[in-house]
């Protein structure tokens, strides 16, 4: 049954790198100074993570930066305690094609939207969201940096001492905060 899997996986990655390599893409370096939209990809485990996002939203919010978050659940249905969230949107495994494709009009219409930035949270690696992540239309992309792997990020964050949500979005906050006075 593994097996079987493995292979799927294997060929959606090929459907995937062919979508990318049509892909046509503004690049842009943006920061929190420059940024009006920011499209924000999570995979929420528990009610701890989500209080770092909730924070993190409330960050952005602050600064007038308009925000729309896209999840993903690794099971076939979305925690009771994640069902009342206001602005998320959620899938799980039921919206996935069997090559663990997401599919549906949110996902479409997440890919599509020309965000300033695309911020990727999921901190362990989920391939339908690292598919929306590769064909989102936003330009600039940060993310988690995971060796071995190929990556669409423009920014990438490096979390390998301490990989919780928590540190991630601070050094996001940090770096975000600070690009422009790098540049």
């Amino acid at each position: 049954m593994v097996f079987f899997e493995n292979i799927r996986y294997k060929i959606a990655r090929m459907i995937l790198r062919r979508r990318v390599a049509k892909l046509k893409r503004q690049k842009t370096l943006y920061d929190f100074a420059s940024a009006k939209s920011i499209g924000l990809l999570c995979s929420p485990n528990d009610v701890f993570s989500t209080v770092h996002l909730k924070d993190f939203l409330n960050y952005l919010s602050h600064k007038k930066i308009k925000y729309s978050v896209f999840g993903y659940f690794d099971g076939k249905t979305i925690p009771e305690n994640f069902l009342y969230l206001k602005d998320f949107d959620f899938i799980t495994q039921q919206e996935l094609n069997f090559w663990f494709i997401p599919k549906g009009p949110t996902v479409d219409k997440f890919i599509n939207e020309p965000f300033d930035m695309l911020i990727d949270c999921n901190i362990n690696s989920f391939f339908p969201i690292e598919y929306i992540s590769h064909l989102s239309k936003a330009k600039c992309k940060v993310g988690v940096m995971r060796q071995g792997s190929e990556t669409c990020y423009d920014l990438m964050i490096d979390i390998t001492k301490n990989k919780t949500l928590e540190y991630y979005l601070e050094n996001l906050g940090i770096y975000l905060t600070n690009l422009r006075h790098a540049q």
